[in-house]
């Protein structure tokens, strides 16, 4: 039983066609006032990260399996479109989402009315200290679930990751712990413009190597006379 209840979770999660999902990056403008008077206005240029997964029936615990993740970017209104994942996966999995405009941070509650998800979502100025921030946006250069799960139909994923770079650099961080989070995201950025590459292994022929490898007999010396 157990394995026909697993089976038909995966076949519904690999199923084809595609449930499109539309939403909309909010800038909270005012974070200071009441929550009541929050005034928002449309973000555009915000990357957002949506992710799908399922749970799997297992022995004694349940697995979590991402299914698939998409990255998309707001207009100028705001809003994002996303090719989404077949229509079976959309209705059994639960999403999760991730939003990214530098210097700016989610808010750590909704927006009066709206619900949390990927469909209403609202940044506002992030308040953290430049090596906290450093820290932070360090631990999104992978934006999806897993590299292999995310979908990137727009050519987005190096323009995220060129707007972490740019605001990695402009944060000034210079400590041990800021550099190495800075060359992380370097590292990451040119894997993913194809800069870097595993290198050949060189063959360095030194002069006399060979005979050294190969020793000839020695001559016999001569005989005493």
């Amino acid at each position: 039983m157990l394995a026909v209840a697993l089976a038909t979770v995966i076949g519904l999660a690999s199923a084809a066609a595609c449930a499109e999902l539309r939403g909309k990056v909010y800038l909270l403008v005012n974070p200071q006032a009441p929550r009541g008077e929050w005034q928002r206005r449309p973000l555009p240029g915000a990357f957002v990260a949506v992710s799908w997964t399922v749970i799997v029936p297992a022995p004694g615990h349940a697995v979590d399996s991402c299914r698939y993740s998409e990255l998309a970017r707001s207009d100028d209104k705001g809003e994002y479109v996303m090719e989404g994942p077949n229509f079976l996966t959309a209705a059994v999995a639960d999403t999760a989402y991730y939003a990214y405009s530098p210097g700016f941070d989610p808010v750590s509650f909704p927006y009066p009315g709206s619900p949390i998800s990927p469909k209403d979502i609202t940044l506002t100025f992030s308040t953290r200290t430049p090596e906290e921030r450093l820290s932070h946006i360090g631990g999104f250069t992978d934006p999806g679930c897993t590299p292999e799960t995310l979908h990137d139909p727009r050519s987005l994923r190096v323009p995220y990751l060129r707007a972490l770079l740019d605001e990695a650099k402009t944060l000034n961080v210079d400590t041990e712990r800021g550099r190495r989070d800075v060359a992380y995201i370097e590292a990451v950025l040119r894997r993913a413009t194809g800069q870097e590459r595993p290198q050949r292994p060189r063959v360095v022929v030194v002069p006399g190597a060979s005979e050294a490898a190969n020793p000839q007999p020695a001559a016999n010396p001569a005989e005493p006379r």
